[in-house]
């Protein structure tokens, strides 16, 4: 369930985000669809704090949303600078998962609201998306079978 569905107040959701920002390097938030199923999952911090971009993890169950990116968000918070189209392997995550460009950012409304104050200016994403058990992408098989798993940008990184 949502939290301000639970009773937190806009301003308890943002104060638990910088005190995430400043224990950890970056905080988790995750988004219901309407039906109040888990939709998406994605960072706060790693944009201001570490100079990456936030990641999305999108088709998982929250649990599993978060282990991948707060996996991922270590190697950021340790260094590592990942690109749109890039290939890893995360030690936890167990799959080869690929980084592809979040055409539409504004869906990180939070990582907005830190970074932007009232004027939420734009921040840059990049959706992880991995295999699943038979080595298909995403995008390699239809909707039906994508387990919920939504694309929020190109598969293939930008030419240009």
């Amino acid at each position: 369930m949502c939290a301000m569905c639970d009773g937190r107040t806009a301003t308890d959701l943002m104060a638990e985000i910088y005190q995430d920002i400043e224990r950890v390097g970056w905080a988790v938030v995750a988004v219901e669809d309407d039906a109040g199923r888990h939709a998406y999952t994605y960072t706060v911090g790693l944009t201001r704090y570490h100079g990456h971009p936030e990641l999305l993890v999108s088709g998982n169950d929250f649990a599993r949303a978060h282990h991948v990116i707060d996996e991922i968000a270590t190697l950021v918070a340790g260094g590592r600078r990942l690109v749109e189209g890039e290939f890893l392997v995360p030690e936890g995550v167990g799959l080869l998962c690929r980084t592809i460009r979040v055409s539409r950012p504004g869906r990180l409304r939070l990582a907005r609201a830190v970074y932007g104050g009232r004027g939420f200016a734009p921040v840059s994403a990049l959706q992880v998306v991995w295999v699943d058990e038979h080595g298909r992408w995403p995008w390699e098989y239809c909707e039906e079978h994508a387990g919920g798993h939504v694309l929020y940008g190109p598969p293939w990184p930008s030419v240009g």
